[in-house]
């Protein structure tokens, strides 16, 4: 996702990492050149999350938890 082209709502990492510890896969985060743990909040605070950022899931549940990431991200631009 390019957060530089707008639609992402803007909230607090702590509410980012409260979301991903309610899943059990693996979610990473990649900027330009770091990568953080979305459940760890020491380097998610070191992560700069502005410009192109990669987020990666594994596990079990992947597909709910980057639905779940998707939503609380990114506005509904269809309304």
């Amino acid at each position: 996702m390019d957060i530089r082209k707008g639609g992402c709502n803007p909230i607090p990492i702590s509410y980012l990492i409260q979301t991903a510890n309610q899943f059990d896969c693996d979610i990473f985060v990649t900027n330009d050149n770091t990568t953080a743990n979305l459940k760890r909040y020491d380097e998610m605070k070191r992560l700069n999350m502005w410009g192109f950022l990669t987020f990666c899931f594994k596990g079990s549940d992947e597909n709910a938890a980057e639905s779940r990431i998707h939503t609380i991200l990114w506005k509904d631009t269809n309304r």
